[in-house]
């Protein structure tokens, strides 16, 4: 049951969902990581749609090869087992081999720019471990209305219970509720996208809870509380160890924790992840600063996670429908621009 240009593969020790779509330039490779419960079809579509109303085709258009990953969750057409202890670093892991794989097959650059969807934002800090370790890195990590590594932002995830396999069951609020944005981006968007039922069924299914911003871990059958263990698990204080950082979110009332809190909670780590790689690491320069360059400085600062924030019509699937498709695969391109200069900037300050 796979569409075309996928491919059912393992790596790490577990089996993984992939579409790979080649293009030849020297652009780094954008990965797509996909989010709770949802298969990165989210962001190709299936056969019978049109392309251009999806993510990866306009990507194309901008002159990236994509890849986008799904990690195996409860949908018997893809995938023949279930893993209800999938962890965050087996999720990078697996992530980090096959991109690896694809960029030395391919001979892409060994910096990759990852787009992390949803719960997906929690995978920042240990991917890059994980890329680090096999000679690849992260580029550029752009949170699209992603979950950040601060506890407790999406506390309805905690009402979360396990199906009879162990896995995080979708249904109920949370499947509505994607459901909901899918029907609401149609009715966006002005024509039927994607449809709802075959999104159901195709393209959703129950997920290991660890990977949620939930901070809960299956125990003898039942999902408890692990808010130290998933803190360490995604790196939420080790604020040198990210990737540089960027946001894509969103204006809808109906995602409003995403809406309203994104670009703070995102902004608290897009700030700390310069400040400690490119600032602090070089502390005995800033005393010999003039008062001029000090200034300017601090203005680059905390104005970064202003100017590597993003915000674009449309709701938690913002990147669905021609229009949304479009925007999305052009503020990469910009990002990845404002990004290179940002850090160009402060480096002249301190060499």
């Amino acid at each position: 049951m796979l569409y075309p240009h996928e491919a059912l593969i393992e790596a790490a020790g577990y089996p993984a969902l992939v579409r790979f779509d080649p293009v030849r330039s020297r652009y780094p490779l954008v990965v797509f990581m996909t989010g709770g419960g949802v298969l990165g079809r989210i962001a190709y579509g299936p056969p019978e749609g049109r392309a251009s109303d999806f993510l990866c085709h306009w990507l194309r258009a901008e002159g990236f090869a994509s890849l986008a990953l799904s990690y195996p969750l409860d949908m018997a057409a893809v995938f023949a087992t279930t893993f209800p202890n999938f962890t965050i670093s087996d999720w990078a892991e697996q992530s980090a081999e096959i991109i690896a794989r694809h960029i030395d097959l391919h001979g892409l650059p060994d910096s990759v720019v990852v787009l992390g969807w949803s719960m997906a934002g929690r995978i920042a800090e240990p991917l890059h471990a994980a890329l680090q370790r096999r000679g690849k890195t992260v580029g550029l990590f752009i949170a699209m209305a992603g979950a950040s590594a601060l506890p407790n932002t999406l506390p309805g995830l905690n009402q979360l219970k396990p199906a009879a396999s162990g896995l995080a069951s979708l249904q109920g609020v949370f499947l509505n509720w994607l459901l909901q944005s899918v029907a609401d981006m149609n009715r966006f968007t002005g024509r039927t996208v994607l449809d709802p039922n075959l999104f159901a069924g195709e393209m959703t299914g129950d997920f290991p809870i660890a990977l949620a911003a939930s901070g809960m871990r299956l125990r003898n059958g039942t999902f408890v509380p692990d808010a130290a263990g998933d803190a360490l698990e995604i790196g939420a204080a080790r604020y040198r160890s990210f990737p540089p950082l960027a946001l894509m979110t969103h204006d809808s009332p109906t995602d409003a924790r995403h809406a309203l809190l994104d670009r703070s909670s995102w902004g608290l780590y897009i700030t700390q992840q310069i400040c400690e790689t490119l600032v602090f690491s070089r502390a005995e320069r800033l005393a010999a600063l003039s008062p001029g360059n000090w200034s300017a400085l601090r203005e680059q600062v905390r104005n970064a996670a202003l100017n590597l924030s993003v915000t674009l019509p449309g709701n938690h699937m913002f990147f669905l429908g021609e229009g949304g498709a479009r925007r999305a695969a052009q503020t990469v391109t910009q990002l990845l621009r404002t990004t290179a200069s940002l850090r160009d900037a402060i480096g002249r300050f301190l060499d």
